[in-house]
This record gives structure tokens, C-alpha cells and sequence, in this order.
């Protein structure tokens, strides 16, 4: 046999291991953020620890490696053995390291998860903070509301500078200086020089527009506030002003049961059934679940799931429209492929499709039954807007991270602050708290947040190549048929870079975000 096809054999004997083991672990996972009990954060564990336990195999190391040496002229298949062979180093040789980040990354989660929030010492969802701190004007309950969150940062700030210390003992194992470093070029495939030119880049063009943008919405608190912007703290951050556009349509969303009606009929426009394709919703708050929103992939092309926390509001439709998008990417996937291609092509492209489904409120007219028109007309035209602010927003995160992971022993609240000064545009009364420590991917996803900003320059890109030959998507029942047939089915059989080509007709350029201000 050839090289390629002994590496062939082995993959797939390996695969048909792996995939029991992965569905263990998926599905276990998904019981302990719906539900982080003791026994199901055991559960979880132990399905963690047998997986890591299947790259402890030296013969099959052995093999892989033998094989990897040889090497491919296909750069696919050399990607491919590439993240094998690293994924049995890291367990043959560090894996009792790996272990403990693993534990106290779930230690912490349990901690977080099961924590209650509070205010006035009556419990309340994360889902009714938001709320109120986009509705209230009472400064008193926005301030109880804003630290009733910050509270949840202190519960396991301490640990999560642990945690990160524990990373970057890893990494310098690995040869980097740092986790950032280390997730960014080893598990994300791309340089960190790289990711500073496309985040400078990128910010370099928009800079004088987030800062319009941002004056226009301080102009806005003001006003509501009865106060100049320079009195403006974190807690009036966040209001949207009666007479907003947003504050308009959230007030035709009646219910959160509504906003499920309402995504589950734009996927039906576009072909997809979502009661009927193997998708898991569990949508709304309640004890020892998490408090963020996650889509889990438990058997690509059979079984994908949503945990989110609704309420009756455009964010939220935002919310059930973007997991949706992972959801009906990890259905696509053809089950037929060998099980190690059976994943989404990079982070970034689901990402992308995700990101995009949930632009489709401001992007497309899935709104214009409920909402009348020129209310539609003004809330449709603030897409730039939100843009924008994702761009600053994602800013402030990436590049808090990056500094954490530089420094962990300087001051992080003070890290925080900064970087809401110089990429939000904050005043001095910018507080300084624990407010990072609730930034979910800190704990759950190191280094992929990058993953966010380098797909919203793709989604533009994808959505500009589907309208050019569908019209709007989400009136358009091929947009089913183009999405499973030139992107998902593939799952992750073909690169990145070569899909993007594929479907696009160029490679990934930060042009069509750019144009669209």
C-alpha cells in the first residue's frame, strides 16, 4: 500500500475508537453545563479522562508518526496527521498536565455554574439582569443589577488567575511564551504577528467610525440620563432609550416562547425543519445551568443541541438564530466521512455561519410581519452600528487576554479598565472590578475568541456570495441546498482556506466587512 493508504486504515480504525468515546464525552458535557451537579461533573470527567486515555496508546503514536515522517504532498491529509500526532504527544507526554488543566477548568465551571445570582438576596437569572440593565432608568436598581453580575467575576477571578498561571506552565512546556500564544498559532492556525495585522488592520479602517458611533450612543445615555457623557459609569451602559429602534422591536416580542417561533419559521423559509432534524433546544434559565448560551455538536450529521438562556428580546432572537446556524452546520456534515473529518471545517467557518444567521434580524426582513415598516426601515439600518461595536468589543476582550496571559500576576481589574478606556472609549468613572472573569471563553475556550473577529470578516464574505445568487436567504428555500452542498457536507475533509475559495471566489479578505461602512 501507499503511504496515504496505510494512513488511511489507521485513521479510521482509530476513528471508530475515537467516536465512542467523543459522543461520551459530548454528551456528558452537555449534562453538566444543563445540569452542574457533583455526580454529573464526575460523569463528565471520567468521560474526559478516557478519551485523553485513548492518546496515551505509544504503539499507535508510534505508527502515526512512522507514517507523518514520510510525509504528503496533499496538504489536507498533512493538516490532518499533523493534529493526530500532536494530539498523542500532548497526552504521551504532558498528560497528566493536561489532566489538571482539564480538572480545574471544571472545577471552576461547577463553581460558576451552580453560583446563584442575586439582587436585594432574591435570586435572579442572567437573563433578568440583562434585562434590566437594558430597561431600568432607576440608577439604584441598574447599579444592583450591574455588580449582582460583577459578583459572579469575584466568585472565581482568583481561581481563573490559577487556571492561567497553569496554562502557561503548559505552554512554556510546548516551547511558547504563553496559552495565548500557544491556542492562537497550535490549535488555531494562526500566527499571533498574524492575528495583531488583521486586528490593527482591521481597526485601523474603522476606527474614526466606532468613534462616531460611539459618540452617537453617549449622546443617547445622556440624554436618557440626564447627565453629561462624562458622568456616564458602566452601570448606564447598556439602556436602550425608549424611542431607540431596538427598544421598538423588542416591543413586539412578546414573549420568549415567541422569539423560538420566530427562528425556528426563518430556518423553515430557508428549508431547514428544525423540530424534525435531530436538534436539542434547551432555551430558557433555571438552577445549575449555565448562564451563557452554547451550541454542542454530540454526533455530527445526527444529534446537535442548544443551550441558551431567552427572554423576549431581539438579543436573544440574535442568540437562538447564531446556535442555530452551529446546529444545522454540524447536521450538514455527511456522516459518511471517516470520523476524524466529521467536525466543521475550522472554528472560523462555523463561526462565520453562525454570525451570520444571526445578523438575519438586521441583514433581511424576517421581522416584517410583527414589526411595522419604518420602525423596521431605522432598526435594519443600525447593522454598521453593531458592527462596529463588535469590532471595539472584541478588541477589548482579545487583546485583555492576551495581556493576561503575558502578565497573570499583574492587576486585572485595572487590565480590564484600561482596555475599556482605549477600545470602548470609556471615561475615567470606568470601574475597576471583576468584570472579565465573566467573560465565558476566558475559562471555556482560551484563545478563541480571535475565532469571533476573524469570522465576522468571513460571514460578510459568505453572505455577499449566497445574496448574489439567492437573493435574500432567509426567503429562499435553496439556501438549504447551497449551504449543505457547498459548505457543510464537507465537513472538515477539505481546508479552510480551500472552501473559502470554493464558495466565495477569493480568499478571506476583510473587504466586504470593511464595505459595508
Amino acid at each position: 500500500m501507499t503511504n496515504i493508504e496505510d494512513y488511511k486504515v489507521l485513521r479510521d480504525e482509530f476513528g471508530k475508537e475515537l467516536e465512542v468515546l467523543v459522543y461520551e464525552a459530548e454528551l456528558s458535557g452537555w449534562n453538566f453545563y444543563t445540569n452542574s451537579t457533583d455526580e454529573n461533573l464526575s460523569i463528565y470527567t471520567l468521560a474526559q479522562e478516557k478519551m485523553s486515555n485513548l492518546y496515551k496508546n505509544e504503539d499507535l503514536y508510534e505508527k502515526f508518526k512512522k507514517i507523518k515522517e514520510k510525509g504528503f504532498a496533499n496538504k489536507h491529509l498533512a493538516k490532518q496527521i499533523k493534529d493526530i500526532v500532536k494530539a498523542f504527544y500532548n497526552e504521551i507526554e504532558s498528560g497528566q498536565e493536561l489532566k489538571a488543566l482539564r480538572d480545574k477548568e471544571n472545577e471552576i465551571s461547577a463553581k460558576y455554574n451552580s453560583y446563584v445570582l442575586t439582587i436585594d438576596d432574591k435570586p435572579v437569572s442572567k437573563s433578568e439582569i440583562m434585562k434590566i440593565l437594558e430597561t431600568e432608568k432607576d440608577i439604584e436598581i441598574r447599579k444592583k443589577a450591574y455588580e449582582a453580575n460583577v459578583k459572579a467575576g469575584d466568585i472565581i477571578a482568583k481561581d481563573l488567575v490559577e487556571l492561567v498561571k497553569l496554562r502557561n506552565d503548559y505552554a512554556k512546556l510546548k516551547g511558547f511564551d504563553n496559552y495565548f500564544d500557544y491556542m492562537v498559532e497550535e490549535t488555531y492556525d494562526i500566527k499571533p504577528e498574524k492575528l495583531s495585522e488583521l486586528l490593527n488592520g482591521v481597526y485601523g479602517k474603522l476606527k474614526s467610525k466606532c468613534i462616531e458611533f460611539d459618540k452617537k450612543r453617549k449622546s443617547e445615555l445622556s440624554l436618557e440620563f440626564g447627565i453629561s457623557s462624562e458622568q456616564l459609569f458602566d452601570f448606564h451602559y447598556g439602556l436602550l432609550p425608549q424611542n431607540s429602534n431596538e427598544s421598538k422591536v423588542n416591543s413586539y416580542i412578546k414573549t420568549k416562547e415567541q422569539v423560538v417561533e420566530i427562528a425556528k419559521n426563518v430556518y423553515g423559509q430557508m428549508g431547514y425543519n428544525v423540530d424534525n432534524m435531530g436538534i436539542t433546544l434547551d432555551l430558557f434559565p433555571r438552577k445549575n445551568k449555565n448562564t451563557h448560551g452554547f451550541a454542542f455538536c454530540i454526533k455530527p450529521g445526527k444529534d446537535a443541541r442548544i443551550l441558551a438562556n431567552l427572554t423576549n428580546n431581539v438579543k436573544s432572537l440574535d442568540t437562538i438564530l447564531h446556535e442555530l446556524g452551529h446546529c444545522v452546520y454540524d447536521i450538514g456534515i455527511d456522516s459518511r466521512l471517516p470520523f476524524i473529518e466529521q467536525d466543521c471545517s475550522s472554528p472560523v467557518m462555523t463561526e462565520a455561519i453562525a454570525m451570520m444567521m444571526g445578523d438575519l434580524p438586521k441583514s433581511e426582513k424576517i421581522l416584517e410581519d410583527i414589526v411595522p415598516d419604518e420602525v423596521l426601515e431605522g432598526f435594519m439600518n443600525e447593522l454598521k452600528e453593531d458592527d462596529a461595536r463588535f469590532v471595539t468589543r472584541s478588541l477589548q476582550i482579545i487583546n485583555f487576554e492576551k495581556e493576561m496571559y503575558a502578565n497573570p500576576e499583574q492587576d486585572l481589574k485595572v487590565l480590564w479598565s484600561n482596555m475599556k478606556k482605549t477600545f470602548l472609549f470609556r471615561g475615567e468613572n470606568t470601574e475597576l472590578n471583576n468584570e472579565w472573569a465573566t467573560i465565558p471563553h476566558y475559562l471555556s475556550h482560551p484563545g478563541y475568541y480571535q475565532n469571533y473577529f476573524r469570522a465576522a470578516l468571513l460571514k460578510a464574505q459568505i453572505y455577499g456570495a449566497m445574496t448574489k445568487e439567492l437573493g435574500q436567504i432567509s426567503k429562499n428555500q435553496h439556501t438549504t441546498e447551497f449551504l449543505n452542498e457547498k459548505l457543510f457536507k464537507y465537513g472538515a475533509s477539505l481546508l479552510e482556506e480551500d472552501i473559502i475559495e470554493s464558495v466565495t471566489g477569493k480568499p478571506l479578505s476583510e473587504d466586504d466587512f470593511c464595505n459595508r461602512f
